[in-house]
C-alpha cells in the first residue's frame, strides 16, 4: 500500500473515531449559537406551533436536511422535544451538536433501526414529546416528504408543521447532496413555519398521498420563497440542482 492510499486509510479511521464526531458536533453548535446571538432573524410560525403542542400534546417537526442547521436554535424553547437522526458518522455529529441545545436523539435511518426508531416516534408522540423529522435523506430525493411522516400523524393524532429558513448572504454548499445552507454571522434572516397539518384517522391510501404532496408543496414553496426574501439562489427539488 502506497504513503497515499494510507493516509486515505488514516483519514477514515479518524473520522470514525467518536471524539473527533463530537469535536465537529461542537463546534457546529458553537457555530449555530454564534449566528444566532449576532443575526437578526424574523421568525414566523413557532407561536403557532407552541399552542398547538399544548393543545394537541406534543407534535411532529419537519424540516429538510439542507435547512435543518440553525433550527435547533429556534426549537431550543419548545417543550420536550426528540430528533430522529441517523446512526451513520454524519448522524453522530448531528447529536452532539443537538444536546448543546437539550435536544435528545431517537437512533435510526431507513437501512439502520428502522423498525426500532418507528416504535420509539410512536411511543414518544403519544406520550407528549415532540418529535423532529429531517424527512428526505442522503438516499434521496431531496426535499421530498416521506410518508412515514403523514403515517405518524394518522396514527397519533398529533399535528405536522414544516419550518424553513433562509439568510442574506448566505453560503449553500452546491456540491453537497442536500445543498446545505450555512447563515453568515452578524446577518439577517427569516424562519418560516407551514400551516399545521392534522391526518384524519380514517384517511386512505389516495387521501394521505394527497395530503402528503399538498404538505411537501407548501413547504417546498416557502422556502423558495425565503430564499427569493433574502436574495438566495432557488434550489430545485428532486435533484437538488442549481436553476438554470
Amino acid at each position: 500500500m502506497n504513503l497515499k492510499k494510507k493516509f486515505k486509510h488514516f483519514l477514515r479511521y479518524i473520522g470514525r473515531l467518536p471524539l473527533f464526531l463530537n469535536l465537529i458536533g461542537s463546534v457546529a453548535g458553537a457555530y449555530v449559537w454564534l449566528v444566532g446571538k449576532t443575526g437578526r432573524f424574523k421568525v414566523r410560525g413557532i407561536e403557532e406551533f407552541e399552542r398547538l403542542i399544548k393543545e394537541n400534546d406534543g407534535g411532529i417537526f419537519v424540516c429538510w436536511h439542507g435547512r435543518a442547521l440553525m433550527l435547533p436554535y429556534f426549537w431550543s424553547n419548545l417543550r420536550q422535544m426528540k430528533a430522529l437522526v441517523s446512526p451513520h458518522a454524519d448522524g453522530r455529529i448531528i447529536a452532539r451538536l443537538l444536546r448543546m441545545f437539550h435536544i435528545l436523539s431517537i437512533d435510526g435511518s431507513s437501512d439502520r433501526n428502522a423498525r426500532g426508531a418507528a416504535l420509539e416516534i410512536a411511543k414518544e408522540l403519544n406520550a407528549g414529546t415532540v418529535v423532529s423529522l429531517i424527512s428526505d435523506g442522503p438516499t434521496g430525493p431531496g426535499m421530498r416528504l416521506n410518508k412515514s411522516v403523514i403515517y405518524f400523524a394518522q396514527k397519533t393524532g398529533k399535528p405536522v408543521m414544516g419550518f424553513t429558513y433562509s439568510a442574506k448572504g448566505a453560503k449553500v454548499l452546491r456540491r453537497n447532496w442536500d445543498d446545505m445552507l450555512i447563515p453568515p454571522l452578524f446577518g439577517e434572516g427569516l424562519v418560516r413555519g407551514t400551516k399545521p397539518l392534522f391526518v384524519p384517522a380514517d384517511a386512505d391510501e389516495a387521501e394521505m398521498e394527497r395530503l402528503r404532496l399538498a404538505f411537501e408543496t407548501e413547504l417546498n414553496a416557502l422556502t423558495a420563497e425565503v430564499d427569493k426574501e433574502c436574495g438566495v439562489e432557488g434550489i430545485v427539488p428532486g435533484h437538488m440542482k442549481k436553476k438554470r
